[in-house]
């Protein structure tokens, strides 16, 4: 039997490092690390129903209804955080976006960086879209890189917006270059330059050269002021105002030349 000196003498030879060339590889084992959760809630209510967060403040101005903006941006179900939509750089007008999202774009300055709570009123209502839900409330994720302007649109001077003359039915007209040339008849196809604006602030609303108007297909109302014309003149009309109260808009009409209006297909 051998003493158990001679056992410990034996262990005592094996150092350290031998039983570090020995021992097994214990490999760690991996921690998972759980994604936060996306922040589904906003701080500032506004008046119309929309409520955000400013996460990153802009600088600069704000774009408004008319302006193209360039932004970042991800769109969530407030239900349960999933992810519907994303974009980067993606570029659009605001007034071709929900309503929720061209109330939250006005609100950003360039460089900023909020989070809109959209409700299902001011976003696709109870018709949904693809992957949204009838009802849904939204919550988008956005940074605003940059925007444009379009130019300002022209504007008609006060002392050539009015008529100083009327016909029975309402039409108010001003003629502001006469002619003796023919007058259009009802199998007539006009061609003409309009310009459309705003009859109380003057704002250009529509500018076009060379319509083709055949007049058995215009209004009563856009038939009488072409019949009044001859051709080479060129006449202001004041539409009559509507029934609901909305606001006017008045014509500046050239009658450039008269054609035969081209047959219609039955």
């Amino acid at each position: 039997m051998k003493s158990p000196m001679f056992k410990r003498a034996a262990f005592a030879a094996i150092t350290p490092a031998l039983l570090l060339q020995f021992a097994p590889a214990q490999a760690a084992a991996p921690v998972a690390v759980k994604p936060k959760p996306p922040v589904l809630s906003c701080t500032t209510p506004t008046a119309e129903g929309l409520s955000y967060t400013v996460i990153t403040p802009g600088k600069g101005d704000r774009p408004n209804a008319e302006s193209k903006v360039t932004v970042n941006y991800k769109g969530m179900l407030t239900a349960d955080g999933t992810a519907f939509d994303s974009g980067q750089a993606a570029q659009f007008p605001v007034d071709g976006v929900i309503p929720g999202f061209a109330q939250g774009l006005k609100l950003m300055q360039v460089g900023g960086s909020y989070r809109l709570c959209i409700p299902a009123a001011l976003g696709y209502g109870a018709a949904g879209t693809g992957p949204i839900p009838a009802n849904a409330d939204l919550v988008f994720e956005v940074e605003l890189l940059s925007f444009t302007n379009p130019p300002p649109k022209p504007v008609i001077p006060l002392a050539e917006r009015s008529c100083s003359q009327t016909t029975a039915s309402g039409l108010g007209f001003e003629i502001v270059k006469a002619a003796a040339g023919r007058k259009p008849a009802d199998g007539d196809m006009a061609l003409v330059d309009l310009t459309v604006f705003d009859a109380s602030k003057g704002v250009v609303q529509q500018k076009s050269e060379w319509e083709k108007i055949p007049l058995s297909q215009v209004s009563p109302i856009f038939r009488e002021s072409l019949n009044m014309m001859a051709k080479g003149s060129t006449y202001r009309f004041c539409m009559p105002k509507a029934a609901d109260g909305s606001p006017n808009s008045n014509i500046i009409v050239t009658l450039i030349d008269l054609r035969p209006a081209p047959a219609t297909e039955n």
